[in-house]
């Protein structure tokens, strides 16, 4: 496990009888990031999750939380993380500072963490209202103060802005990011708002019929560009002494579509393009968004 994994999944295997719904699942996570998790509906985001909080058992593979194997050092692989799946799980006849002190007393929390979470929910006097009076996004909120309580590097989101207005769901993504810095953690988490993904996350996984399936290069960090050129062949051979021949393509007679990894590439292939004097006419970055990514991934199949 390299040092800056807070999470690995490895060749994770479940069954439901004889249906396999996770086949060989590997992936990772690194500190203080998001990690948006896609796929169609019954594609196994779930079941992961809940395996990677002890809900329920896989039947091969591993997990480790910060190193810790969850199912031999299940106490303190949990102590590291927490977790939001579904629905947060608040007593609804309880007031939300009742709901925060409850929790809290069963961890051992200190006072001042739970005042300084009680100030994080941001609902003021409110806190003292019994939760069944909340809304959705104030109950995400308090949920989420609760999962905070015990200081986790790790935290499983799974549809958290399921039930949120505009404003919640905004709110909860300048949450998020402050979370990450603030509280130096890492965060999972799926959603069927592919919108909220492309602003939310740093990275993707995607999983279809219980595998992870290559996540396209454009959310891999590369560049893509087309090139209108006086001479696309031969730009095309000096690209080719930087980058692999599977990242560039002829378009037509006078074009070229290029993926670059590292800016440096293209400004020592551009400036030897001019300096065998080959005129530059246009060139365009490719920008891809989220559901043209999902589109590509999963083609017709929708959530």
């Amino acid at each position: 496990m390299s040092e800056n994994h807070v999470v690995t999944v490895e060749n994770l295997n479940k069954f439901y009888g004889k249906r396999q719904v996770l086949k060989d699942v590997s992936f990772y996570i690194d500190k203080n990031e998001i990690v948006g998790f896609i796929g169609p509906n019954g594609a196994g985001k779930s079941t992961t999750m809940k395996c990677m909080c002890n809900l329920i058992f896989p039947d091969s593979g591993t997990i480790r939380i910060c190193g810790y194997d969850i199912l031999k050092e299940r106490d303190k692989a949990l102590s590291c993380q927490a977790a939001l799946i579904e629905s947060p799980g608040l007593y609804m006849d309880m007031s939300g500072k009742e709901n925060i002190k409850l929790i809290a007393k069963m961890r051992k929390v200190p006072d001042a963490r739970v005042n300084e979470l009680i100030e994080f929910t941001g609902l003021d006097k409110k806190i003292n209202l019994k939760v069944g009076k909340y809304s959705m996004g104030m109950k995400q909120r308090l949920g989420l103060a609760i999962a905070l309580l015990s200081k986790p590097r790790f935290i499983i989101l799974d549809e958290p802005t399921n039930g949120l207005d505009p404003t919640g769901i905004i709110d909860l993504r300048n949450t998020l990011h402050n979370l990450v810095k603030e509280e130096k953690l890492s965060i999972l988490f799926s959603s069927h708002q592919l919108g909220e993904i492309e602003k939310l996350a740093n990275r993707i996984i995607c999983i279809n019929n219980g595998r992870i399936i290559d996540t396209p290069q454009a959310l891999d960090g590369s560049m893509h560009y087309i090139l209108q050129l006086s001479d696309a062949v031969k730009a095309k051979n000096i690209f080719a002494k930087r980058i692999k021949e599977d990242k560039i393509e002829l378009i037509g007679s006078d074009s070229i579509k290029v993926i670059i990894d590292d800016q440096p590439v293209l400004s020592q292939s551009l400036k030897e393009i001019l300096d065998e004097d080959i005129t530059l006419l246009d060139i365009n970055k490719m920008e891809l968004d989220i559901e043209s990514i999902y589109k590509e991934v999963y083609g017709d199949h929708h959530e």
